[in-house]
């Protein structure tokens, strides 16, 4: 009994040991200006907390494309259109969840997601950004979301 208590402890110690994998990250285009605006896509029910976690590092974010143009006859023979609303740049994210891994202590499970940034107007992917970590609480591992915000933060100065 004292052999299989002490396995167990020892085995809960190995657990704790746990820590976050690095992002990846690959950058593609270097625009020349580099606003903390977008657009987010494809975020589904985890689009609260990737938004918060992108607001957390100073990005402000739509969640849908609004875009509006005005049309002026600038001369008879020229037409010109101004875009009123909207952002240039976009994040799109897509993920594969791992339902086999689960954490102990909560409903949260293991997702590998990745981050796309993309240029709207020349449809151009610019950015690539890869995490591997649980969806949500699950000491002490932090969840994806924040752990992609930084790495954001840092690529995209």
């Amino acid at each position: 009994m004292r052999l299989l208590l002490s396995l167990l402890f020892a085995l809960l110690l190995v657990g704790c040991q746990v820590t976050d994998k690095r992002s990846q990250s690959l950058v593609i285009g270097s625009p020349t200006d580099k606003p903390k605006q977008f657009i987010l896509l494809g975020a589904g029910r985890y689009e609260g907390d990737l938004t918060f976690a992108l607001i957390e590092q100073g990005f402000s974010v739509k969640p849908i494309a609004v875009t509006q143009g005005v049309t002026e006859l600038e001369t008879p023979t020229r037409m010109v259109e101004y875009k009123k609303a909207g952002y240039r740049y976009a994040l799109k994210i897509s993920m594969t969840h791992d339902y086999a891994w689960r954490c102990a202590f909560s409903g949260a499970h293991r997702v590998n997601a990745t981050l796309s940034v993309i240029d709207i107007d020349k449809n151009e992917t610019l950015a690539i950004l890869r995490q591997v970590g649980p969806d949500g609480s699950c000491p002490p591992l932090t969840p994806v979301w924040p752990l992609l915000a930084k790495e954001l933060a840092r690529v995209w100065k």
